[in-house]
């Protein structure tokens, strides 16, 4: 019997969040708690001595840090048909449509601090580093927020479903015609968000109903779920992004190292219209 005690108790004390270190951190702890413990993981050793930031905050994801996000319940838009008004995400192509998709997005890259891209696991050395004369200091690197990339691959895919208004002008021989590098994003964009879907992997469930049209059960998609406070983090990105436009127009510096990349990388990306072609070496890295 009191070993059942002792054991319960013991389980029960597993369940709560671990005692809070550094209290002058206390409040960097507490906020969104729930969704650190989902969130990327610190790479540095339990004996490192800069693992103070993965025990104070998470430094890996400082949206998560900086704003409390909130789960609140949201019932899924997911008919077969179009609704009237239909909604514009699904409406036919034209510029209006595709700027509310853009808007869904922001791209900019957002700066890291020294201590957070080594608890990633990178290595400072070979990271871009935000120049000094941006204001934000000698020592913070260039990131970027994961949904708004997994955001922006789901709407290359949404574009080539829309083959005709978007490429046919430029491609009229078909998709086989296009570009390595057009070819190669859409299969990157695929995979990485089958990987991402995968990695939640929604446990959430829906049920079907009988229709006077079809003899199969029909799924009933509309369920309500629990979602992160997508405003919030918007609202983040827009108060810390950098100026993408000056990002994309760097040059790297004299003496920065650089990753060795492959043969085929080089061809992709056009390296060869300028630079000798020795043949395929072999090494390098795909990137």
């Amino acid at each position: 019997m009191v070993f059942f005690v002792i054991s319960s108790t013991m389980f029960l004390m597993s369940l709560q969040p671990r005692p809070i270190r550094y209290t002058d951190h206390i409040q960097e702890q507490l906020r969104n708690y729930h969704l650190k413990a989902v969130s990327m993981p610190c790479k540095l050793p339990s004996r490192s001595v800069v693992r103070r930031p993965c025990l104070t905050k998470t430094t890996l994801a400082p949206v998560l840090d900086d704003v409390d996000i909130g789960l609140s319940l949201h019932r899924m838009d997911a008919t077969l048909l179009n609704r009237e008004p239909p909604i514009i995400y699904r409406r036919e192509p034209s510029k209006e449509v595709d700027k509310a998709w853009e808007a869904l997005y922001d791209t900019r890259p957002i700066p890291l601090t020294r201590e957070q891209v080594v608890a990633m696991g990178k290595d400072p050395a070979s990271s871009v580093k935000i120049p000094s004369d941006w204001g934000h200091g000698n020592d913070s690197y260039f990131g970027r927020l994961d949904v708004f990339h997994q955001l922006h691959c789901l709407d290359a895919l949404r574009r080539e479903a829309r083959w005709d208004h978007y490429y046919a002008r430029a491609y009229p021989g078909g998709f086989n015609t296009t570009t390595q590098i057009h070819q190669l994003h859409l299969s990157h964009c695929a995979w990485l968000l089958a990987q991402k879907i995968i990695c939640a992997a929604s446990t959430d469930v829906y049920t079907h109903f009988w229709t006077d049209t079809v003899d199969h059960p029909f799924p009933d998609f509309g369920i309500e779920q629990k979602c992160k406070n997508y405003d919030s983090i918007t609202s983040w990105q827009r108060e810390n992004a950098l100026n993408e436009e000056a990002f994309v127009k760097l040059k790297r510096p004299d003496g920065y190292p650089v990753h060795v990349m492959s043969h085929k990388f080089k061809e992709v990306h056009g390296w060869f219209e300028d630079h000798r072609d020795d043949g395929d070496d072999g090494a390098g890295e795909i990137a």
